[in-house]
């Protein structure tokens, strides 16, 4: 299995369905929209997508700070930290699979880890924050 296959399954088996489908629609429709696969198409199909995912994540993340502060204010120091800590493992993480693995991934595996932590900090938010 491949990483971004295990990543995928990993993901799928322990979040909700709803992210990863939206996010896989819309690189999947990027692509097919391009035509050629190639690393440019798929460079700029995962950048397009991880930049939506991206927003999201700031949004839900903003939303989960918000609501911690008004009843956890030490949490949502913690959620900070965390934050800051998830955004150094995945810039090492894809710097390394882009580096081993090959220069897709640079692209692909941000887009990944992105659309993984929406659904991360949507939980939080839906079920304790």
């Amino acid at each position: 299995m491949t990483m971004p296959t295990l990543y995928k399954y990993l993901s799928l088996v322990f979040l909700p369905l709803t992210a990863w489908a939206d996010y896989d629609m819309q690189y999947q429709a990027c692509r097919d929209a391009s035509g050629a696969i190639n690393n440019a198409s798929v460079a700029g199909c995962a950048e397009g997508v991880s930049e939506a995912a991206k927003k999201e994540m700031n949004r839900v993340y903003q939303q989960l700070f918000l609501k911690l502060q008004e009843g956890a204010p030490q949490d949502a120091q913690q959620l900070e930290a965390t934050q800051k800590a998830w955004l150094i493992y995945r810039n090492g993480q894809c710097d390394l699979q882009g580096k081993h693995v090959g220069s897709p991934m640079y692209y692909t595996c941000p887009m990944q880890l992105n659309i993984q932590r929406v659904e991360e900090l949507k939980f939080l938010l839906e079920n304790g924050g």
